[in-house]
């Protein structure tokens, strides 16, 4: 069964410094660090099948049972910048660790779902599958290299 290890809800926002410290002072925790995505050069980030040049500053809360990931985007077209602009601040996606993303992929796809985003980052890579109409949620599926 690929969708057992779900590991992450992910947030869009239009400020991380200031979601980032609101978050800390709730969960009683130091900030984590803000990072960048990398540049296309290395991400090959596809929005919607087209290339495109979108980014994110991301931080993460590593909770005892799952990760807060909070996203602003920057720099481009990505589902991140079309979720904020048409919904405002809130839950983005609910992400999955799966051994073969391809195959998990293709269940989304027959279950009515549609690839929004994908991407590269160090160590592995990423699917953004828009679900909200049969599953109602956007899926992220991550995957690392062994």
């Amino acid at each position: 069964m690929e969708f057992k290890n779900m590991v992450q809800v992910g947030l869009v926002v239009s400020d991380i410094e200031r979601a980032r410290a609101l978050w800390a002072k709730l969960l009683e925790v130091e900030e984590p660090p803000i990072v960048e995505t990398e540049d296309w050069d290395f991400t090959h980030m596809k929005f919607r099948g087209e290339a495109s040049k979108g980014r994110a500053k991301l931080t993460f809360f590593k909770l005892e049972n799952m990760v807060l990931e909070i996203i602003e985007p920057i720099g481009g077209p990505s589902t991140w910048q079309n979720f904020l602009e048409k919904h405002g601040e809130g839950i983005h996606h609910i992400a999955f660790v799966v051994e073969n993303a391809d195959e998990s992929m293709r269940k989304l796809l027959e279950n009515g779902a549609s690839e929004e985003q994908k991407g590269r980052f160090k160590g592995g890579g990423y699917f953004y599958l828009d679900s909200r109409k049969s599953l109602g949620a956007i899926i992220e599926l991550l995957y690392y290299e062994k």
